[in-house]
């Protein structure tokens, strides 16, 4: 099992005093304390009035709306790309459907090239609305504008002269530079816990990258990806599962039926969880922490890699 951290919400929380020192000192920590990956979310606008448009998600008491004040992950992933010549560099996870797949493509693999070939290539289609409006996208497109960009990347990165034709973009007789450093591309992980994702997962992607689920819905998830590769003659080893999960060390959290939730609790429960997941079939766990207190990210940063992740 690897594990990664995400420093979108620790930034957002805690470090907005100073953005950049903030993340150094904890790329610093991440990478000195042995773990394997560090990560970024991906957020353009989100509704002023939010927490009355999605109370479940951030009504009172649900989750802080000042974490959506995530920065950019790719220029994030380049600033950190230059303070380690070993960690992983992932996001989690890009919109495409927000972005041309031409300049992506020459943002993801320029970080490739840079980074001696450590982006891991987390996607997904989004899921609010208001944002899509924001940036003048049919949010009813989103999957199919998601696949083709998909498949224009995978061009892009093999191919010379590149000629593409689809129902969204159109590229012809044209020169992409640079190639990525990683053969055939960066590692693509389609997030998403829908069987949509799961099958795109199959059919674009590297990984699925679902968040915040049990090991028993993995191992569902496990089941579909080995059905979609059946039918579509696809070797399922070549198949990987990341999972992105909140963590809540040393504070035990409950759903609606008193139950325990994942990844909260002391460290045994935390090891617990990781054994089961690791049985689901999960290889690369990232955790998150949504905090203001930056002692607390810190010292659970260490906390998590020196007793769970090197133990």
């Amino acid at each position: 099992m690897k594990f990664g951290t995400s420093m979108s919400f620790p930034l957002a929380l805690a470090g907005k005093e100073n953005y950049s020192s903030y993340l150094e000192k904890l790329t610093y920590i991440v990478d000195v304390e042995g773990l394997d990956s560090i990560w970024f979310a991906d957020r353009t606008t989100y509704p002023f009035d939010i927490q009355n448009l999605y109370p479940e998600k951030w009504g009172k008491g649900k989750m802080d709306v000042n974490a959506q004040k995530i920065l950019e992950p790719i220029a994030s992933l380049s600033f950190v790309a230059a303070l380690t010549s070993r960690l992983k560099l992932g996001i989690s996870v890009l919109q495409l459907p927000l972005r041309h797949p031409v300049l992506n493509a020459k943002m993801i693999t320029t970080l490739d090239v840079l980074s001696q070939g450590r982006v891991l290539f987390g996607i997904g289609v989004g899921w609010m609305p208001e944002e899509f409006e924001n940036m003048f996208v049919n949010f009813k497109n989103r999957g199919g504008i998601t696949n083709e960009h998909l498949e224009l990347f995978k061009i892009l990165c093999l191919s010379d002269p590149i000629n593409y034709k689809g129902e969204f973009f159109q590229v012809e007789n044209q020169t992409f530079f640079p190639k990525p450093v990683q053969n055939p591309h960066p590692p693509i992980l389609v997030g998403g816990n829908s069987k949509a994702a799961i099958k795109r997962s199959v059919i674009y992607g590297d990984a699925w990258f679902p968040i915040n689920i049990s090991p028993t819905e993995v191992k569902k998830g496990r089941d579909q990806i080995h059905k979609y590769c059946r039918e579509n003659n696809i070797n399922s080893d070549n198949k990987s599962i990341y999972l992105h999960l909140p963590l809540n060390l040393g504070d035990k959290k409950y759903d609606s039926n008193n139950e325990r939730l994942h990844f909260s609790g002391e460290i045994k429960d935390i090891k617990e969880d990781i054994k089961k997941y690791k049985e689901a079939g999960v290889e690369h766990i990232v955790f998150s922490i949504a905090s203001e207190d930056k002692i607390y990210i810190e010292e659970t940063i260490k906390k998590f890699a020196f007793e769970i992740a090197n133990n």
